[in-house]
């Protein structure tokens, strides 16, 4: 009798780290973040608005950078995962060991969040460095303006604290993450399909457009039962996009931010459990 092999956190968790270190060597992640901090840095280096528009230029633009540049290591990292394992070969070997098949697509997936998590952690520190160095400037420059008064002068530099330390930033960036989680599971789910990196990369650009437009279509199309149908498949990525909100000084409760998370936790989720049922059922 063939003994059956318990599901093992250990297994999951060895797997992921090496998919990790694996995916921190590649070169293009190396470009795609070292792009992303230069872009991020560069935002605090536009001057020519008034303070507030300054500051919200930075925000603006730094936010869309992140999701940009998330959005590029989210795809193009989780693209190369399985088919990397099928040319090298290195999947068959792993799953003749004591492996299971849910043990080795949870554990690629948990490494592809590490990798995206890490991204976003630099791309956060970057951001917020340059909110920090622009509301230095500010400051400075209202210190040295001799045209208004010593209460005006108060006023305004309270006001700068006020919009570069805005806590919703902290909001935008775990939506930004959550998104991007259920971005890398929908490309893993095309790459237990395809062996082809640049198919796997493609659909998961088509499901980041489609997700995108999804509440537009749904204005288009009306409320019918099979546009409602058809719409279910399709995440609404647009409900995680808070960035104007955030610009426009628009209060984020945490009760909103949680509703949008769980949604994405629970498309992710669902996404996953296809991906290992696809996997499961394909010939190695």
């Amino acid at each position: 009798m063939t003994e059956r092999v318990g599901f093992s956190l250990g297994r999951v968790g060895t797997v992921a780290a090496n998919t990790f270190v694996e995916s921190l060597r590649q070169k293009v992640y190396n470009i795609l973040i070292i792009f992303a901090l230069v872009v991020i840095a560069s935002a605090s280096f536009f001057s020519q608005f008034t303070f507030s528009e300054q500051l919200k230029f930075v925000k603006d633009f730094c936010l869309g950078a992140v999701s940009v540049f998330g959005t590029l290591i989210a795809i193009v990292g989780t693209a190369q995962l399985l088919p990397a394992e099928m040319e090298s070969r290195t999947i068959y070997t792993i799953l003749a060991k004591p492996v299971r098949r849910v043990e080795f697509l949870l554990g690629k997936y948990c490494g592809s969040l590490l990798l995206i998590f890490l991204s976003l952690v630099m791309m956060s520190l970057m951001f917020g460095a340059a909110l920090l160095f622009k509301e230095s400037r500010l400051v400075a420059d209202v210190r040295h303006d001799t045209h208004i008064s010593t209460e005006e002068a108060a006023t305004t530099i309270t006001r700068i604290h006020q919009e570069a330390r805005d806590g919703d930033l902290v909001k935008g960036v775990a939506l930004t993450f959550v998104k991007l989680s259920l971005l890398a599971a929908i490309t893993l789910l095309f790459s237990t399909v395809s062996t082809s990196m640049v198919f796997n990369v493609a659909m998961g650009f088509m499901a980041f457009f489609a997700g995108h437009l999804r509440a537009s279509v749904a204005e288009m199309m009306g409320q019918g039962r099979l546009v409602r149908w058809l719409l279910t498949i399709v995440p609404d990525l647009g409900a995680f996009n808070v960035a104007d909100d955030i610009i426009l000084g628009n209060a984020i409760p945490w009760s909103h931010v949680a509703q949008v998370a769980l949604y994405g936790v629970s498309y992710t989720a669902v996404v996953v459990v296809v991906a290992y049922l696809v996997f499961a059922d394909r010939e190695m």
